[in-house]
């Protein structure tokens, strides 16, 4: 059985297991005793009192179609340079560079590097070519 509670700390709705002894705020870490929490509403259906917790919030879930949308139409650059920014560590970074530059532009320039890069642009391209993550096609152009 579920139910749709109120926090005794916070008081913030929230839905509780009725079935178990005792419940945890999602909000505020509170632990509480579930016998003793005011329920307002009671389902053995949890999509029920999640609904109901909705109506009484105005809380909608994300649309998760718009969001896999968004992403497939995400430019392919500003991917790979976020990709770059956020990864953790140089192997992956040349990786990244080395893969994203020859898809999106088929061969690329220390000068597409460094855009991305900055001044380690060099650096990356030597180190890229060393192990052989990309090969030089012609002078100053590299392909992955």
């Amino acid at each position: 059985m579920y139910g749709l509670a109120q926090c005794r700390v916070c008081g913030k709705p929230r839905v509780v297991d009725l079935s178990k002894s005792s419940s945890a705020c999602p909000y505020c870490s509170a632990e509480e005793d579930t016998s003793k929490l005011p329920v307002f509403f009671r389902s053995p259906d949890q999509s029920a009192v999640r609904e109901a917790l909705s109506q009484a919030t105005g809380f909608t879930p994300p649309d998760l179609a718009a969001k896999k949308k968004r992403i497939e139409q995400a430019d392919p650059y500003s991917t790979m340079v976020y990709r770059y920014e956020h990864a953790s560590d140089l192997e992956e970074k040349m990786e990244i560079l080395a893969e994203g530059l020859t898809r999106i532009k088929g061969t690329f320039t220390l000068d597409d590097v460094r855009e991305i890069a900055g001044d380690r642009a060099e650096k990356m391209v030597s180190a890229m070519l060393d192990r052989c993550l990309i090969s030089e096609v012609r002078i100053g152009i590299y392909k992955g």
